[in-house]
């Protein structure tokens, strides 16, 4: 919407000017001049920006450049025709004219592509704004400017709003080195396929190569296939289930009775069927499978093992083996996707990474777009083909490990955590080996030394090796486990969960864990407040995004409203349980404050340790 905007001013001031001049200012900054009338095409990294301006910038005649010489050559005295924004992508397209001096009218283009990094990172949904992502990469400085965007700056504010406007490009230009890896990619996606997906997220750059190759097959254009869908108000599960599902337990066979009755619309809402199979409490339904946890520690004895028996890349191998695909597309989009499931493979033995992961992207993108009704693919039938199937074949698999005396420990979407004796490896492997001749599905297996399970999606898994090497990696770490900031993912206080895990794993006391850590940042946490509340601290309005640990004798945290009169009311405590500092501006090697309230840090650890205290799971 901003690029529109941009690219309507330029086309107002520049469109039927000519060109006179062309240098650059610096090593990133291309001037072209209208007459009196100053187009700057800045590629600065951390802020790459198009805009005119009546102000010379001095050229430096010292800078060898061919583009300079290439753009003299071809637009000197050229008119500006057009300014045009390419759909809803950050590009403009510059169109210039010239007759040269054989008389004939050439037309050239100069293309000006700008980077949101944000839009790369995150889908719209996950998206988040540059302040979270200054508290998440633990920048210096998350700071927000106080005043009001919509009124006139008094020369009072313009320090601050310069102060503001450094500290967001400083913040910009960090996460811009953080993110090379993935730009780096999107560059060679556009190298190797021809499309352009610098400003996409990784679902959609799989789309874009989906896409792409359909149009290939098919011969057809993105006219002709963009409003294609196969929409259903209601599906019957009894023409969604696949034939070779059966059980032999009267349960199983109670819930697939159930199920093939069941007329269902689309979308994750809807039928759900809770049962118990063997101790252990399943939820199925139109909105996948898990199984319903409480807290428990799961420590294989000399005589068990415990596993995590996955089916690898479980929507896409559904989608080929089973052929289910988007009926309105025909079987040529199950080729195409096929073939691109055999060129990531090929990629993969051949150590080539760029196609590797691009092809991956392409197969992970198109299961949640086939329940995107703005999308070509959307096909609800096809979506429930999946998800009803996946989960009837893992009960399957989960039936014939607890007919040889296996425990199942946790079932989730393509997967089963299972506890079993050893003395039935052979049955075990036989039983694996046969369920993926009649699904057509692979199966994956992990082995562990312990699980710490708090719920289906909260869990830490110990792999086979940590307790003789102690390497990080081997430790599977899951919702309130994770021990890491992750990038735009929100930031809670990462001393908790981390002196929980050593707690568990190493048997390190919480409290020696919390006193020893030396890093603020592990006990920091943040809140942001929506735009209808304002934030008070200490008597004081501050900015509605705010970085801060639990102090022994910092004041209350406040949210509250504020009228025009700037009276405040309907005050909600951010925090209950304790007073905060506010840490909005963290300097290097910063010292461990001494009013760190640490009872309330180890009072959280002990508290999930405690979950998990007597309540170790066994077969016998």
């Amino acid at each position: 919407i901003s690029l529109s905007k941009i690219k309507k001013e330029l086309k107002k001031i520049l469109e039927g000017k000519r060109i006179n001049r062309i240098f650059k200012n610096n090593e990133y900054t291309i001037s072209i001049h209208f007459g009196k009338i100053e187009l700057l095409l800045s590629c600065i990294p951390a802020l790459p920006i198009c805009y005119i301006t009546k102000s010379k910038e001095q050229p430096i005649l010292g800078i060898a450049s061919s583009i300079i010489s290439n753009l003299r050559k071809h637009l000197m005295n050229a008119m500006l025709t057009d300014v045009e924004q390419l759909g809803f992508d950050r590009i403009l397209v510059f169109h210039f004219s010239r007759i040269n001096e054989l008389g004939e009218i050439k037309k050239y283009k100069i293309y000006f592509e700008t980077l949101d990094l944000l839009t790369m990172l995150y889908s719209q949904k996950l998206r988040v704004g540059l302040k979270e992502m200054q508290v998440t990469m633990k920048f210096r400085c998350v700071q927000e400017y106080e005043g009001d965007f919509q009124s006139w700056l008094p020369a009072s504010e313009i320090p601050n709003m310069i102060s503001y406007n450094v500290n967001d490009v400083d913040s910009t230009e960090e996460l811009l080195n953080r993110c090379k890896r993935d730009i780096d990619l999107r560059i060679a996606i556009e190298d190797e396929y021809g499309v352009k997906v610098l400003n996409k997220d990784g679902v959609n750059i799989g789309m874009k190569i989906i896409t792409q190759k359909y149009l290939e097959k098919t011969g057809q254009t993105w006219k002709q296939i963009k409003d294609l869908r196969s929409p259903c108000d209601m599906i019957d599960l009894s023409k969604v289930i696949l034939p070779i599902v059966k059980f032999d337990t009267p349960i199983l066979q109670s819930v697939l009775e159930e199920m093939k009755k069941q007329t269902v619309s689309p979308g994750r809402k809807g039928y759900e069927k809770h049962f118990i199979l063997d101790g252990l409490e399943y939820c199925v339904g139109v909105g996948g499978i898990h199984s319903v946890n409480k807290p428990e520690e799961i420590i294989p004895n000399e005589n068990q093992i415990l596993s995590d028996v996955d089916v690898a890349s479980l929507y896409p191998s559904m989608i080929i083996e089973h052929k289910f695909y988007p009926q309105h597309l025909g079987k040529e989009f199950l080729e195409v996707y096929s073939q691109i499931r055999q060129e990531r493979l090929e990629a993969k033995r051949n150590g080539n990474k760029v196609k590797n992961e691009t092809l991956k992207l392409a197969l992970n993108g198109l299961s949640g777009n086939l329940q995107n009704e703005h999308n070509f693919c959307y096909s609800p039938f096809t979506v429930m083909q999946i998800r009803i199937n996946g989960q009837l074949l893992l009960l399957m698999l989960a039936e014939k490990f607890i007919s040889i005396g296996c425990t199942i420990v946790q079932a989730n979407t393509d997967g089963l955590f299972v506890l079993r004796p050893k003395d039935k490896e052979v049955e075990f492997q036989n039983i694996c080996r046969e369920w993926e001749k009649l699904t057509k599905l692979t199966l994956e297996e992990d082995r562990f030394e312990a699980m710490y399970q708090y719920a289906i999606n909260d869990y830490l898994a110990v792999k086979e090796g940590y307790s003789e090497t102690k390497d990080p990696k081997l430790l599977k770490k899951k919702g309130m486990f994770i021990d890491e900031v992750k990038l735009g993912k929100g930031m809670d206080a990462m001393i908790i969960p981390e002196s929980v895990n050593k707690c568990l794993v190493d048997k390190v006391p919480v409290e020696e864990t919390i006193r020893n850590c030396k890093d603020i940042n592990k006990f920091i946490t943040y809140q942001k407040v929506s735009r209808d509340y304002s934030v008070e601290y200490d008597s004081k309005l501050i900015q509605r995004i705010n970085r801060y640990y639990i102090s022994n004798d910092g004041p209350w945290l406040y949210k509250c409203k504020v009228d025009s009169n700037n009276h405040r009311s309907n005050y909600i405590k951010l925090l209950t349980d304790s007073g905060v500092t506010i840490m909005n501006t963290i300097e290097k090697d910063q010292p461990i404050p001494s009013n760190i309230n640490y009872r309330f840090y180890i009072s959280a650890a002990n508290k999930i340790v405690s979950f998990f205290k007597n309540k170790q799971l066994t077969l016998f």
